[in-house]
């Protein structure tokens, strides 16, 4: 294993135990990916199913914000350095695809990314407690060793760490 696969598993099981967490169905998530018609060639992928979502709701909104940058706050846990989301090159996907859902509720651009950065602080915070960072390191190891991991896997190595409302 080389640094920058266990960086990709952390990022991308940074994804899946905030998706988890804030009620979504983590489908699947993998090492590697192909491109498609929407998505560039990647190294990771995270699929999070919301059911129906109001676009209106802001706290659906929010939720889905909070798990794109999830995977970059993963990351920065991983390598024990805070840095902002936006200089960070890996990082520009989760970034711009969280700084245009926001617009929805937050049009005025520097408000926004100010917006961003504060909820990326609170969404460290929450992950570095014990059973949240213990849950991620478990998805880490999981998908390391195995490459992809299923909804049923994900929910039990997840669940073991975290109660749904955590």
């Amino acid at each position: 294993m080389d640094e920058s696969e266990a960086l990709t598993a952390w990022h991308e099981a940074g994804h899946a135990v905030i998706g988890f967490a804030l009620g979504g169905r983590v489908e699947s998530v993998s090492l590697g990916g192909e491109a498609n018609e929407w998505l560039p060639e990647r190294f990771g992928d995270c699929v999070v199913n919301w059911g129906p979502v109001d676009a209106t709701c802001n706290w659906q909104i929010q939720r889905e914000i909070m798990t794109l940058l999830a995977g970059p706050v993963a990351e920065m846990m991983y390598l024990e350095e805070v840095r902002r989301l936006a200089t960070v090159p890996e990082w520009q996907y989760d970034w711009e695809m969280a700084f245009r859902i926001a617009e929805s509720f937050l049009p005025n651009a520097d408000n926004r990314t100010v917006w961003l950065e504060r909820l990326a602080e609170e969404l460290h915070l929450r992950m570095e407690r014990d059973s949240c960072r213990a849950a991620i390191a478990a998805v880490a190891d999981e998908l390391l060793a195995h490459e992809i991991l299923e909804e049923d896997q994900l929910q039990a190595t997840i669940g073991f760490w975290l109660r749904r409302d955590a």
